[in-house]
C-alpha cells in the first residue's frame, strides 16, 4: 500500500506505521504493536498518544491495560477537513506577513526600456477608480527626453482605459511637455515642488534622471501614504481653491 498520502496530509511515517497494524489486526494492546511493527517500546506509546490526539485511534480500559482500536478510515477526510479549516484561520496572517516583505521590497530598472516596464508594473494591479498622484518627469534640459514625454502619453491613454483616477503636480516651467494631453487634474505651479515621484496604492516610484537613466520602485505602505499625504498638502491648497472662483459675490464650482 502507498503510504505517501498519509505522510502528505501530515502523519510520521511511525503514525502510520502504527494505524496500520490497527487497521489490519483489529484492536490489541501496546505489546502486539512494539512486536508487529519493530518499533521501539518508547516510541509506539508516544505515536499512540499523538495518534489519539488526532483522532486516528480510540483506545478502553480493560483493568489495567488500554487496548487500542484504529478509526474508521473515512476519519480522513474529516482530519483533512480540520486542516483546512485550520489553515482559512492562519491565512489574514500569513496574508500580512507577505503583505510586509513586499513593503520592504526595491527594484532597479535602467535607461528608457526599463523605465516603461517599471511604469507597467507600477499599475499591473490597477482597480477602475484607484488613484494615481504623480509629479512631473523633469530635468533641467527636458527636452533631450522628448521619447519620454512621448510615451508619458500613450501610458496616459493606458490608464485612462483602466479607469484609474489620475491627479497630478506640474512645474509651471514644464507646462509645454504636457501639450496634447488631458490637463483636467493637473496643477501647474510656480512653487518649488517635488519632481520624478508617483505614487500608486502602496508602490512609489522615482525617476532621478540627472544622475543616470536609472528608475526606482519601492513597495512601502508606508512611504507611499508619506508622499500621498505629502501631495494632498499641495493639492488642496492650490487645485481645489482654483476650482472656486468668485462671480458676483458668490463661489462658484467650474465643472
Amino acid at each position: 500500500m502507498q503510504t505517501r498520502i498519509l505522510e502528505e496530509i501530515g502523519l510520521t511515517k511511525a503514525e502510520i506505521t502504527v494505524y496500520l497494524t490497527l487497521l489490519e489486526e483489529g484492536p490489541l494492546n501496546a505489546r502486539p504493536i512494539i512486536r508487529d511493527t519493530g518499533l521501539y517500546n518508547s516510541i509506539v506509546h508516544a505515536t499512540l498518544n499523538s495518534l489519539i490526539d488526532k483522532g486516528f485511534v480510540t483506545f478502553v480500559k480493560v483493568g489495567r491495560r488500554r487496548i487500542y482500536s484504529a478509526s474508521d478510515p473515512k476519519y480522513l477526510l474529516t482530519f483533512i477537513e480540520k486542516k483546512k479549516h485550520e489553515v482559512e484561520k492562519i491565512l489574514p496572517s500569513l496574508h500580512a506577513m507577505r503583505a510586509v516583505a513586499e513593503q520592504q521590497s526595491a527594484e532597479v530598472f535602467s535607461g528608457f526600456r526599463g523605465l516603461k516596464v517599471m511604469l507597467y508594473q507600477f499599475i499591473e494591479d490597477a482597480k477602475r477608480g484607484d488613484e494615481y498622484l504623480f509629479f512631473a518627469f523633469h530635468t533641467k534640459d527636458n527636452d533631450i527626453y522628448d521619447e519620454v514625454h512621448e510615451f508619458l502619453k500613450e501610458y496616459e491613454a493606458d490608464r485612462c482605459k483602466a479607469g484609474i483616477v489620475v491627479k497630478g503636480v506640474v512645474p509651471e516651467r514644464a507646462r509645454a511637455k504636457y501639450k496634447g494631453r488631458n490637463l483636467k487634474n493637473i496643477l501647474f505651479t510656480k512653487k518649488p515642488v517635488l519632481t520624478n515621484l508617483a505614487v500608486f496604492r502602496d508602490k512609489v516610484i522615482f525617476t532621478p534622471w540627472e544622475d543616470g537613466q536609472n528608475s526606482f520602485l519601492i513597495h512601502s505602505r508606508q512611504l507611499a501614504e508619506e508622499y500621498r499625504n505629502y501631495f494632498y498638502s499641495i493639492w488642496i491648497v492650490n487645485y481645489e481653491t482654483r476650482l472656486c472662483e468668485p462671480q458676483g459675490g458668490v463661489a462658484i464650482q467650474k465643472t
